[in-house]
């Protein structure tokens, strides 16, 4: 563990870590005066052996081993209160009406299992607590993936892609220097405007957008966190999985109504980012799930899923960049931002199993992803028109398909399905603070804070530049990134622009339910002339899809490759016809759709959840303005 320092105020502070001081450029190029030097400076401290341990989810503290009996305690007492409470209320009322703990749509299997996910997430304080169910979770994958014919799908793990930084971020960086350079007009240095480790006012107001520090600039992105090699590269990790051509499964997704094919074999490629709060889960986590999803699109199709960094150790903006970079590593394998390392690759091997060297067309890649995926894929988006496209040249052309299941798109969780009580969703409530209340509501936050280790990291575990001056400043760098547009998208990003076809899947007992619907709302508002789909599925919880005894989460992958192909045969033609990208076929507003238990379903706003004019005012307007009056 670094030195801790006693702060009586604010807590305790981390040490800043000193290196040697490097000459200073100004905007221009020029180099500064050495007086000028700011008087801390701080870089990443790789986080010590046993916290790299305790961070793998391998518990070593006694304390944290009392979260297991807890777990088991919970999930005995819900059993208990599921036999004794629940069954006779189910039988007095005919099975009718649900339960607290049991709607009667789902079997006694679904329900034990939920009994199980909810005991677990109610016990779970930390990070290395969640790693280690997704660790025990992960070690289950070999198992949930025998009803799958071993000859229908293959998968290359470990692939591993270095990414030069500085190369990567140079778009970012071309387009945000005029909004940066306003932070030292005059060109002086006290340690206050540019050195994040004692920001100033304005220079943590620059995170805002339209801010009155910053009027109709873009909002600024703080540097990256984490550790980077001497090089100044990171190693960037996924696997390929791929659809192989199995008449027996293929007979079987005909019988059971799957996706129809287009052509032989199918040319999509997923680019899938997991879920997990920012904090946990993989992408063989994930396998399962993807892996099904792309049995239903057919023989050929392949997905890459990324490993991108996580929180605590890169906090924001890593993953972003990292999906980034991904999206080079396909479509543009020689890119001097990537470096594809040799590891476990042959070239006697089938193409997926290698590193991409024909890059992949744009149109057949088909962006997704789940939970805090989804909101990364959404910041990817956003980033891509924002702060890369205005800097390069050619222009980048985004994927014209968009997957998202259950999205995050308010870090803060602050809408009524992210805060309601009712015991269905297995996933915790709430994940984070609303960034306008004050700094004692912040630390009064009784759980595992989501949100906050995914803005400022863990100043105990890994201290950064954001959480190394104590807890006033933690709550500063929250409250001003948790209203940055790439982390709350759905109240503080423009929406206008993002081309291509939109699919939104989310279930009525979701705890991102709010989330998914208010985005998918004001998505197709902002673009009118492209498609967005909301699909709202009965008493389904959180990422149903991934359970795999659900007909419904059948049911749900079954739409998305329809939709997939779909999209993809109207983009193709409306670039034939010349009439430009997504405008054949669009509908002008939001399809929204809801799937009944029974498997049929209907479209119409009746969905019974909360008025998407609620959930608009959710982040209080007055709080805004008074907030963004003080930033």
């Amino acid at each position: 563990m670094p030195p801790e320092l006693k702060d009586h105020k604010n807590g305790p502070i981390i040490a800043p870590v000193p290196h040697k001081p490097k000459p200073l450029m100004d905007f221009h190029g020029q180099q500064q005066e050495q007086q000028q030097q700011p008087d801390q400076s701080f870089y990443f401290k790789r986080p010590s052996f046993f916290n790299r341990i305790y961070l793998s989810g391998v518990i070593h503290r006694p304390n944290d081993l009392l979260f297991l009996g807890h777990g088991l305690i919970s999930i005995i007492r819900t059993l208990v209160c599921l036999l004794v409470v629940d069954l006779p209320f189910l039988i007095a009322t005919r099975f009718r009406t649900n339960s607290e703990r049991h709607p009667v749509s789902w079997g006694a299997f679904y329900s034990f299992s939920m009994a199980m996910s909810r005991a677990c997430s109610s016990s779970v304080h930390n990070v290395a607590q969640l790693r280690l169910v997704s660790n025990i979770i992960t070690w289950f994958v070999p198992l949930r993936m025998l009803h799958l014919s071993s000859n229908s799908y293959s998968v290359k793990p470990n692939v591993q892609i270095k990414v030069h930084l500085n190369t990567l971020l140079e778009p970012e960086r071309k387009t945000l220097a005029q909004t940066r350079a306003r932070l030292n007009l005059d060109h002086s240095f006290d340690g206050i405007h540019r050195n994040p480790v004692n920001p100033s006012p304005e220079y943590l107001a620059s995170f805002l957008p339209n801010n009155p520090h910053n009027p109709g600039r873009l909002a600024n992105l703080p540097e990256e966190s984490g550790d980077l090699g001497r090089d100044g590269t990171y190693t960037l990790r996924g696997e390929w999985i791929e659809a192989l051509t199995d008449l027996n499964e293929e007979a079987s997704r005909e019988n059971r109504g799957g996706a129809a094919m287009r052509g032989p074999r199918s040319n999509v490629v997923l680019l899938y980012c997991h879920g997990g709060g920012h904090v946990f889960c993989s992408a063989t986590f994930h396998r399962q799930v993807v892996t099904r999803m792309l049995l239903e699109l057919g023989p050929g199709a392949r997905a890459f899923v990324v490993d991108y960094r996580l929180a605590p150790e890169d906090p924001f903006p890593a993953a972003v960049h990292d999906i980034y970079a991904t999206y080079l590593y396909l479509t543009q394998p020689d890119n001097p931002a990537i470096t594809l390392c040799t590891n476990g690759s042959s070239s006697s091997t089938f193409s997926p199993h290698r590193h991409v060297t024909t890059p992949i067309l744009p149109k057949d890649i088909v962006l997704a992803g789940d939970s805090a995926g989804a909101g990364v894929a959404i910041a990817f988006q956003l980033y891509m028109r924002d702060y890369v496209q205005p800097s390069i040249e050619p222009k980048l052309e985004t994927p014209p398909v968009t997957v998202l299941i259950s999205a995050w798109t308010d870090i803060s969780t602050s809408m009524p399905s992210a805060t309601s009580r009712h015991t269905y969703c297995y996933t915790p409530s709430p994940m984070g603070v609303n960034p306008f209340v004050d700094e004692a509501t912040f630390y009064a936050f009784p759980k595992f804070n989501f949100a906050r280790a995914y803005l400022c990291g863990d100043s105990k575990l890994v201290p950064n530049e954001r959480n190394c001056r104590g807890r006033h400043m933690v709550w500063e760098w929250y409250r001003h990134l948790a209203q940055h547009p790439l982390v709350s998208p759905v109240y503080t990003a423009d929406l206008s622009g993002l081309g291509g076809a939109t699919l939104l899947q989310t279930g009525a007992f979701d705890r991102l339910a709010d989330d998914t619907r208010l985005y998918a709302h004001k998505l197709g508002q902002a673009n009118p002339d492209q498609r967005v789909r909301l699909e709202l599925y009965r008493d389904m919880v959180h990422v149903h899809q991934f359970f795999e005894f659900l007909p419904m989460a059948d049911k749900a992958l079954y739409t998305m490759a329809e939709f997939i192909y779909d999209s993809q045969d109207k983009y193709r033609n409306s670039i034939n016809n010349g009439s430009g990208a997504g405008k054949e076929g669009a509908r002008g507003e939001t399809e929204w759709i809801v799937m009944e238990t029974d498997g049929t379903e209907w479209e119409g706003h009746h969905d019974e959840g909360c008025p998407i004019s609620v959930l608009e005012d959710c982040w209080n307007p007055e709080m805004r303005e008074k907030a963004a009056a003080n930033a």
